[in-house]
């Protein structure tokens, strides 16, 4: 499918959406030859998910064809199969179409057919998406002006019954006043000046200092003072044997 009309069926289906509530998965409600795998071309043509199902009287239709239509008639049999007031007898399938569809379509359907005459019929109602065949192609119908016009008058109503409904209503209470955010006050505990780490004192380290030269020279200063005393002692005892001595030969 071309850009253009890729963005016109999206329109189109926005629409349908909006005003009537026909959304994904789409149930296309198929009145037509089955040749197509319309579960292949059909959510390229809506753009989402989609459920292809016919009425009974549509594959008594197909049944009705002869051999050319076999395989058509085969594929709708597997098809779901929709409840409709039409019967089940050939040449019912445009009654049963339009009995599924008909009083608002409830039941949110697309229509696919090749029956001029039954896309006329569809054209009239409000609500339901048509989609026919274009030279092998589908091509989804945009709504039409009367089915625009009954949507915005639904849409005109529904804002003026709001309007009376809000009218006839109670005066509402003022909305009480939004409470301003107090400023809240710091955590004190996160505001506390941390604790500088304790310096070093001067003393300390020169007693540091001190001590550590005091033992560096300890052991020189030691045995140079006991060495001299031994000296001192030596002397003291030589002086008084020699006192002695002397006194004994006198």
């Amino acid at each position: 499918m071309r850009i253009g009309k890729k963005s016109r069926a999206r329109r189109t289906l926005g629409f349908y959406r909006s005003a009537f509530g026909i959304k994904q998965p789409y149930r296309v409600l198929a009145a037509a030859n089955l040749g197509l795998d319309l579960r292949v071309e059909l959510p390229k043509v809506l753009g989402g998910r989609a459920e292809v199902v016919v009425t009974r009287a549509v594959v008594a239709e197909l049944r009705s064809l002869g051999k050319e239509f076999k395989s058509a008639t085969a594929t709708a049999k597997r098809l779901p199969k929709l409840d409709s007031t039409g019967s089940g007898q050939a040449g019912a399938a445009s009654a049963s179409v339009l009995s599924a569809v008909e009083n608002g379509n409830a039941r949110r359907l697309c229509v696919l057919t090749e029956d001029a005459a039954l896309q006329q019929r569809l054209a009239a109602l409000s609500g339901v998406p048509l989609l026919r065949f274009a030279r092998q192609v589908i091509v989804l119908e945009p709504p039409q002006r009367d089915e625009r016009a009954a949507a915005e008058g639904a849409a005109e109503e529904l804002a003026r019954a709001n309007d009376r409904r809000a009218a006839l209503a109670p005066d509402a209470p003022d909305a009480a006043p939004k409470k301003r955010k107090r400023l809240r006050e710091p955590n004190p505990l996160s505001c506390k000046k941390k604790k500088p780490a304790p310096a070093p004192t001067s003393s300390g380290a020169s007693g540091e200092a001190g001590n550590t030269r005091t033992r560096a020279h300890a052991p020189e200063n030691f045995l140079r003072d006991s060495g001299a005393a031994r000296l001192r002692c030596c002397f003291a005892v030589r002086e008084q044997l020699q006192l002695r001595f002397f006194s004994r030969e006198i």
